[in-house]
């Protein structure tokens, strides 16, 4: 049975994209940095492997034959679906392409931890421009391969496919320019009404990180998070990783901030949980997988935006806080919701405010766009990052690498077309929010005693178990009733801010 057999490969790749998932884990929280070289040759040589199975020729006589049969199941079928576009993806990329993109994200990602603290733009750039190169190649390889199959008009759309199945930017553009549009008008009504009133207090740390730590082990303890199926530890850049059955997680913490590391730990356990979600039997399947990086970055935002500054869930932190660091008077919870809900347009993308963290993404869109496509050349981002910072939000950026193009580990993994999906993830988030209060009425009231259950549990059903049985906007309209509509996440920040 062709389909049988097909499944049977389909694991094996799962087991190595395991075996990858815990070597970057490692590689990022536990390495000494001496071991790169060989670990990125590892890696490398796992990538190879996974493009070596997906390449078998006999694979071709496998998909006719499973395409014919007649007796497979609904989820069956998804799945044969699923299977069909990684192996295209993965035919149309030679496999000496993928080792050479390995190989230099490897090496790219691993200078990016010391030159950016050093600020040294000049060493980044040549090992930027070749990531970027690579991805153009393999970005012109796939769109030759797959434009008509995949729907691309270009060689941009067939990466951003790669990380959120069915967007475009045909789709993105005018939702973006919607948002360039709206924003800086909005962004300054809410300024003004926010300075119209007392500055919140800052918390006056020092505050030790085993303290932190220990408040975020709680707080996430009561986000669901299952501690026998996952961990959480300390590296340069929050990300959250592993598999569903060993969910790995990261945040960074400041002895001066507790707020950055607290919303880091929130956002990276709303990923956590939708793997950890993820439907049971078919977690070695393609269908098993999450729906695309804007609905992962929905679930992190649903947590950490649409929950997390909420006015219930900080009178419930509140105490938490007060536990875990001390008797601040900043901890009290009017302050702490003034300081949560604070917008101020600052140089630094992870800890933006709802408000101001769009036009963040737009950015850094326009510009892997536009190197993608020709219009411009990586040597051209330190001038257009700042012109469009100083545009978007009025802030200077020039000489400031560390905390202008170098911020993001992103560009230097390899991840280019990823960034759209953080903006389109914030605006699932709201739609899918707004949904689930209407479906659960009373849901949004026992937030504030930690009865986040019922909020879990419409999560699970309508879009953690789900995988990828559905395509994205099948996703939405069975749990929202419509496929993506911008005027939710408008909505909720004029609701959020404007009051």
């Amino acid at each position: 049975m062709s389909y049988a057999s097909l499944e049977k490969t389909f694991h094996r790749l799962a087991q190595l994209e395991h075996a990858q998932a815990m070597l970057g884990w490692d590689q990022a929280v536990m390495m000494p940095p001496g071991g790169n070289a060989a670990r990125g040759k590892a890696m490398a040589e796992l990538s190879v492997m996974g493009s070596e199975i997906l390449q078998d020729p006999a694979l071709a006589d496998a998909f006719a034959a499973a395409s014919n049969e007649t007796n497979l199941t609904e989820w069956q079928r998804a799945n044969l679906r699923e299977m069909t576009v990684q192996w295209k993806q993965a035919l149309a990329i030679p496999k000496e392409l993928v080792e050479a993109q390995a190989i230099a994200s490897n090496e790219c990602e691993h200078a990016w931890r010391t030159l950016r603290p050093a600020n040294n733009w000049a060493d980044f750039e040549p090992l930027l421009q070749t990531v970027f190169d690579l991805a153009r190649e393999s970005a012109q390889a796939l769109n030759a391969a797959l434009a008509t199959e995949r729907g691309y008009a270009n060689d941009y759309d067939a990466l951003i496919d790669l990380y959120d199945p069915g967007s475009s930017m045909a789709r993105i553009d005018p939702v973006f320019d919607e948002l360039k549009a709206t924003l800086p008008a909005l962004l300054q009504n809410i300024l003004e009404r926010q300075n119209s009133r007392p500055a919140p207090k800052l918390p006056i740390g020092p505050f030790p990180i085993e303290k932190q730590d220990a408040l975020a082990r709680e707080l996430m303890g009561k986000l669901g998070f299952d501690f026998n199926a996952g961990r959480l530890d300390q590296t340069a850049h929050p990300f959250s990783g592993g598999v569903p059955e060993d969910a790995r997680i990261t945040t960074r913490y400041d002895v001066n901030n507790v707020i950055e590391g607290l919303m880091g730990v929130i956002h990276e356990t709303g990923h956590a949980r939708y793997e950890m979600g993820r439907p049971k039997d078919w977690l070695s399947q393609p269908v098993g997988r999450a729906m695309g990086m804007g609905v992962h970055e929905s679930q992190s935002l649903f947590f950490e935006m649409q929950l997390g500054r909420s006015r219930p869930f900080i009178e419930a932190l509140a105490p938490l806080l007060r536990k875990h660091l001390g008797n601040d008077p900043a901890f009290d919870a009017d302050n702490l919701h003034a300081l949560y809900t604070q917008v101020k347009p600052g140089l630094i993308r992870v800890n933006a405010d709802e408000v101001t963290y769009p036009m963040h993404v737009i950015l850094r869109y326009e510009l892997e766009r536009d190197i993608t496509l020709g219009r411009a050349q990586v040597s051209d981002i330190p001038e257009r990052w700042n012109e469009a910072m100083e545009t978007y939000l009025g802030l200077d950026t020039r000489g400031n690498y560390k905390d202008g193009p170098m911020q993001d580990i992103h560009w230097p993994s390899g991840a280019v077309g990823y960034f759209p999906s953080y903006t389109l993830g914030a605006m699932n988030a709201a739609q899918l929010y707004q949904s689930m209060i209407k479906q659960i009425p009373g849901a949004a009231d026992g937030v504030g005693d930690w009865a986040l259950q019922p909020i879990f549990n419409w999560l699970s059903e309508n879009v953690w178990s789900q995988g990828r049985f559905m395509g994205y906007d099948d996703l939405l309209q069975s749990a929202t009733g419509e496929t993506l509509n911008s005027s939710y996440f408008l909505g909720h920040l004029k609701a959020r801010y404007m009051v």
